[in-house]
């Protein structure tokens, strides 16, 4: 009888045209097959889907997989679908009935992966035992969403430990593509792993990526610059900025500068910000200028250059988002514009979202102050309110002190990397707990390229 690694070997070659495992995937399902708690920390185009989807086909039981984005959802769902593999999702696109069909056909076997969101894992939870359903295997996929100092924070992934017991506490696998040493004990610590689970970590290294930092003396000079980088980029390129006035303003002068650009942020519609993806997929658009919102589930291989109005709030998102360059693993460009003064826009950012305690507590005390403040501000209130619930008693501001504390050290890193002397791409992994032994390019280690 074949090994379990065998079998899963087979159906990589059969189901998705692989002729063999990455030698991380291997070591990943490996773990996985043998029933053990497993957090996976692959960089960009590691190949972390195929280490929750094989192990779903090889036991033959359904495995639920937390993912925070509807779109990768539909993604992998289709793909799945495409290969004969018995696929579905459960996001808000769907009425209740479907949901309830969908419900159904997990419980009653038929299906071998789930999609959820994690808003709505807790609500599948109980409906799926409520018809006699059970679980495999559960997936975490973007597992660092569940750290609340992180980058791409979600509450809702702070209650999946509550639903992993719901579920029988079976077992589980957390996906990442970025995570500090301290991320990674977190995720463990918050998903309750058992005493045998294994980590497996990946390279941060991305050997074809060039980092540079643009020193600029203000707004025209950044302008200036960004539209002579991207003209001499021959391919795809993202612009990341950190408002969205910023982003139509840069859209439109580089429009107005011949270059096929669109922009991309949060205040635009779902179908608006479809219409931008697919059209850059497609090659239509040779450059998206973007906030954060572009982010997870943006899957395009040749992208040539990525660059950065200003410092974002944290190492982590500045990685995932420069990550973003260079998939298909061709040389590639990560460039940061920087000014001294630009570190202000993050310190204040986080002061909207820590606003003074002594604040806070007088807007509870007298909610008719509200009408003094930024909507900013009242907003803050009403979130922490409803975490500390000071209408309880005395108010624990412990967690909320350490988060700042978190994201203080995140802001000062990415403004000591804006600023170093030192190597940049040693100075990015390390953060990662990462040392290397030579740096394959970046602006301090050769100048020229």
């Amino acid at each position: 009888m074949a090994s379990p690694l065998a079998r899963a070997r087979n159906l990589l070659q059969s189901s998705f045209g692989h002729s063999d495992f990455r030698p991380l995937q291997s070591r990943i399902i490996h773990h996985v097959l043998c029933g053990r708690d497993v957090l996976a920390v692959l960089p960009t185009g590691g190949g972390k889907s195929l280490c929750f989807q094989i192990p779903a086909l090889a036991v033959e039981r359904l495995t639920v997989v937390v993912s925070p984005l509807i779109a990768l959802m539909q993604d992998q769902v289709g793909g799945l679908i495409g290969r004969g593999v018995a696929a579905a999702a459960i996001n808000s696109t769907h009425d209740a009935a479907t949901q309830a069909a969908i419900t159904a056909d997990a419980a009653a076997g038929r299906l071998r992966l789930l999609y959820v969101s994690p808003e709505r894992l807790p609500r599948f939870a109980d409906e799926l035992l409520a018809r006699g359903g059970s679980v495999g295997r559960l997936a975490v996929d973007e597992a660092h969403c569940i750290v609340e100092w992180g980058h791409d924070f979600r509450p809702s992934y702070r209650a999946l430990q509550r639903s992993r017991v719901v579920l029988g506490n079976p077992p589980c696998i957390a996906l990442t593509g970025t995570a500090t040493p301290e991320v990674r004990r977190e995720i463990q610590r918050s998903l309750a792993f058992r005493n045998d689970a294994r980590e497996v970590v990946g390279s941060f290294d991305r050997p074809n990526l060039r980092f540079e930092v643009v020193r600029v003396t203000g707004r025209d000079e950044r302008l200036a610059r960004l539209g002579a980088l991207v003209r001499a980029t021959r391919g795809a390129a993202i612009v990341y900025a950190p408002t969205r006035g910023l982003v139509e303003g840069i859209t439109r002068v580089l429009v107005e500068n011949g270059t096929a650009a669109a922009p991309y942020h949060a205040g635009m519609t779902a179908s608006e910000r479809s219409s931008v993806l697919q059209r850059f997929l497609g090659d239509e658009v040779r450059v998206v200028v973007a906030t954060c919102a572009f982010g997870m589930g943006i899957d395009k291989a040749a992208v040539r250059l990525v660059a950065h109005w200003t410092i974002p709030a944290t190492p982590e998102s500045y990685y995932q988002e420069a990550g973003r360059a260079g998939r298909d693993r061709a040389p590639a460009r990560c460039v940061l514009f920087h000014h001294p003064g630009d570190v202000v826009l993050p310190r204040r950012q986080l002061a909207t979202t820590f606003p003074p305690e002594r604040l806070l507590e007088q807007l509870w005390r007298e909610p008719s102050l509200r009408a003094r403040y930024p909507a900013s501000v009242v907003a803050a209130a009403d979130r922490l309110g409803a975490e500390l619930r000071p209408d309880r008693g005395p108010v624990d501001w412990a967690g909320v002190r350490r988060r700042r504390r978190e994201a203080s050290r995140r802001v000062d890193a990415m403004s000591a990397y804006a600023r170093t002397g030192r190597c940049r791409r040693r100075t990015l992994l390390s953060w990662f707990g990462e040392e290397i032994q030579r740096c394959n390019g970046c602006d301090r280690c050769s100048p020229r390229r």
